[in-house]
């Protein structure tokens, strides 16, 4: 399964053909630093591996390669919510170190939202948390539509640093009233 955009990007189903050039791109400090503690640094094979197979399960897929000229460059996905918050989806996302500041990750944001709009109909609510020094990705977010929603207060220790996490929302209903 492959999703199409423009520029050469597209969001493609992991499979085993990404195995070799997922662990090469995943395993730099600088993407772990603003992302959450479950993303692993060092990124190894093992981990690839893991990831890979993790997401071959789901039926359709939550998780996707971002791929740029049929090149890995990165990951898009979600995880759906439990409980009474499972009408909400929360967003992750990142874009190896060589291809920032192209644009690919605004791309793979927006057609990813459009898939999930389309594929998972429960959801009423797709979310993204980021550090507050992570302003690449809050450009990335409100490129693609999304709105600054909440900011957290004292909500995050990373590297013994204490921040806030700001988070932004696209709700459906609002999406589906502007046609």
């Amino acid at each position: 399964m492959k999703i199409t955009g423009k520029g050469n990007i597209a969001l493609a189903r992991w499979n085993e053909s990404h195995f070799h050039n997922l662990y090469p791109i995943a395993n730099n400090p600088k993407i772990a630093k603003n992302l959450k503690d479950t993303f692993p640094q060092p990124y190894t094979i093992h981990d690839a591996r893991h990831w890979i197979e993790h997401n071959i399960k789901f039926n359709p897929p939550q998780n996707f390669a971002i791929e740029y000229n049929d090149q890995l460059v990165g990951s898009v996905g979600g995880e759906i919510c439990k409980d009474e918050l499972r009408t909400s989806l929360e967003i992750g996302f990142w874009i190896a170190e060589p291809f920032w500041g192209k644009g690919i990750a605004t791309e793979a944001v927006q057609l990813y939202c459009e898939y999930v709009l389309d594929k998972f109909p429960n959801i009423k609510r797709i979310f993204s948390q980021v550090f507050d020094f992570n302003t690449a990705s809050m450009k990335v977010l409100e490129k693609s539509g999304f709105i600054p929603e909440a900011i957290l207060k004292d909500a995050y220790i990373k590297e013994d640093k204490i921040g806030d996490i700001f988070q932004y929302v696209i709700i459906r209903a609002e999406v589906e009233k502007m046609g």
